[in-house]
């Protein structure tokens, strides 16, 4: 698909939804490196009563869904977002600062668990709930121990590894994660039925024992989010410019294993 037949689908749907289309499609982490050009496009734009945010996301950092979410209420008066396919931890915060989500018989939604960088492999990013179900596991590990040499003997080498000021940060994100969500789900998404807000905070945040837990369109609306579903001329419409852009990061990909295969 190219990108004259990609603006044809983003203005189709322009047309089906009454609303003017943003698209942020991305398998890197979602981070504060969205936010100006995000800004210029939408200045570019201008007010506008409706604007619907096409997503696909794997989750990113805890802080960056709050701040999209605010910049984008600046030039709209309702929003939506639309999620063809995944909409992940980070990426499923942002989806409660919307008025409503648009999803399909495929689309995914997650439990909100931040990602954060391994404290010793900087490459590698792993879900702040991970450190947490470790403690778990070693208090657990300790007190069904009927021998306690042998529990310090399993316990205190792990022990030993943890940094208590990684620990208090990684409760920091927690905490902020539960926050945010709460925050968001009280002003927008769940702005008139505020007496579910916080059973959907934990449902979100700690619900979940799966950082990749597959949260369709139906549990999301028995958890009580705002789900239209997307069906017909919509959502072949949705998926088409889903499959589009998944084309687009194929063939950027190819393109660069060239580039390094010609480099080497």
């Amino acid at each position: 698909m190219n990108a004259e037949e990609r603006i044809g689908f983003i203005e189709r749907l322009e047309q089906l939804r009454d609303s003017k289309v943003l698209v942020y499609f991305s398998y890197t982490p979602l981070d504060d490196t969205i936010i100006i050009p995000l800004y210029k496009q939408l200045k570019e734009m201008g007010h506008t009563k409706k604007i619907d945010l096409i997503l696909h996301s794997y989750g990113g950092a805890v802080d960056t869904p709050y701040k999209v979410v605010t910049l984008i209420r600046e030039f709209c008066d309702e929003f939506a977002v639309i999620v063809p396919f995944v909409a992940k931890s980070a990426a499923s915060m942002l989806v409660l600062g919307a008025d409503e989500v648009v999803m399909g018989p495929i689309s995914e939604l997650g439990p909100i668990d931040p990602l954060v960088t391994h404290p010793v492999y900087k490459d590698i990013l792993i879900p702040v709930q991970a450190v947490w179900h470790c403690l778990d596991y070693l208090q657990r590990s300790v007190i069904n121990c009927s021998d306690l040499e042998v529990a310090s003997f399993m316990v205190t080498p792990l022990l030993n590894k943890l940094d208590p000021w990684l620990i208090g940060d990684y409760e920091k994100t927690i905490k902020a994660s539960r926050q945010y969500a709460e925050t968001l789900l009280s002003s927008y998404m769940l702005k008139d039925d505020t007496e579910r807000v916080q059973s959907v905070t934990q449902a979100l945040t700690e619900g979940y024992f799966s950082h990749g837990y597959p949260i369709g369109r139906r549990e999301a609306r028995e958890l009580g989010l705002k789900v239209t579903e997307a069906n017909g001329e919509l959502w072949d419409v949705i998926w088409k410019l889903y499959l589009g852009y998944e084309e687009l990061f194929k063939v950027k990909e190819d393109e660069e294993k060239n580039k390094a295969t010609n480099k080497s």
